[in-house]
């Protein structure tokens, strides 16, 4: 096979599956996406992008995930150059894996935010990490659905409740709000479990960049068709662009590779903390004290969820003595 430099074997004793290494970039790919927050709200404000201009805020996501396809790539050939090709079976599981990890997570999520406070979106939120393990549970019989696993889910889940009492209010419910942010986030689900199912004989490199390129170019298309534009008012906007994609592009990238070595449900409990990291990055950024009680207590039992669905007793060995 060619490129097999770039299409990693699984390995069950590959570092890549060590608790302690997934957790190590897990945890950093979070961190990365919590960035996003306050990223996406400064790129509004200096791309001068108003709230209710969605096809605008579609083009700026989707030349988010189309340069950050294209730093993937590049970081590709850079390897490998003839794993990074792609094969004409190679276009429609890639294809199916950019529309629903990409452009329809973010399509329906873009629409849906007009209509939701920033405190029931960060809750909607977990919702990526039950719909990760239950449609995992589904499709792949290794990685069975436990009371163990949803307990953690569960215990993640009520610390991003926490961190949001007091906030900005829940509400009602609305179909065209909170409607489509639960299913922009089962989105999400699906394409970890596609991600997950198609990775067999392709590099995790190949696939990342593939799809951010396929689902840029659909939000952007969607963007264009529906009236938006971005306009590079300054230098600070295309640096802006830039650090959103490289740091969309690195995380999807280590993302998928720990997709290829672990069982989704281990992965998926790791995105209760997006949010958290979420409301600290913008804490941090616009000067405001993150160490607070409820910010500590929803850290811990984010923290505590992880442990939770991750943790493995280890058997001692038993050894019968001759008699």
């Amino acid at each position: 096979m060619k490129g097999s430099t770039m299409r990693i074997k699984r390995s069950k004793g590959s570092i890549m599956s060590s608790t302690a290494f997934v957790a190590a970039v897990a945890v950093f790919c979070t961190m990365l996406w919590g960035t996003a927050f306050p990223c996406i709200k400064i790129g509004y404000e200096i791309f001068r992008i108003g709230s209710e201009d969605i096809p605008s805020k579609l083009i700026f996501a989707g030349a988010r995930f189309f340069i950050a396809g294209i730093i993937v790539l590049t970081i590709g050939l850079f390897q490998d150059r003839s794993a990074m090709k792609l094969h004409r079976r190679d276009i429609l599981p890639t294809g199916v894996l950019g529309f629903f990890q990409t452009y329809l997570q973010y399509l329906l999520l873009y629409i849906g935010l007009v209509r939701v406070s920033g405190t029931k979106s960060a809750i909607l939120t977990a919702v990526s990490a039950f719909g990760s393990v239950i449609i995992s549970a589904i499709v792949f019989k290794s990685d069975r659905l436990t009371l163990k696993k949803l307990a953690g889910c569960f215990i993640g889940l009520a610390g991003i409740v926490i961190m949001n009492l007091g906030g900005d209010g829940l509400g009602g419910f609305l179909l065209l709000g909170d409607g489509l942010v639960i299913l922009s986030n089962l989105s999400g689900a699906v394409g970890n479990v596609l991600s997950k199912k198609i990775s067999p004989g392709r590099s995790p490199v190949q696939l990342s960049a593939w799809q951010l390129i396929f689902g840029g170019s659909g939000l952007i298309l969607t963007g264009l068709l529906s009236g938006g534009r971005l306009i590079f008012y300054d230098h600070g906007c295309f640096w802006l662009l830039l650090y959103l994609a490289a740091m969309a592009g690195i995380a999807f990238m280590l993302w998928t590779m720990l997709l290829f070595h672990n069982d989704v449900s281990k992965l998926a409990v790791y995105n209760l903390l997006i949010p958290v990291f979420g409301a600290m990055w913008s804490g941090l950024f616009l000067g405001e004290n993150i160490f607070t009680l409820t910010n500590m207590t929803a850290l811990t039992l984010v923290c505590s969820g992880i442990f939770i669905v991750n943790y493995k007793r280890t058997q001692k060995k038993q050894v019968s003595e001759p008699k």
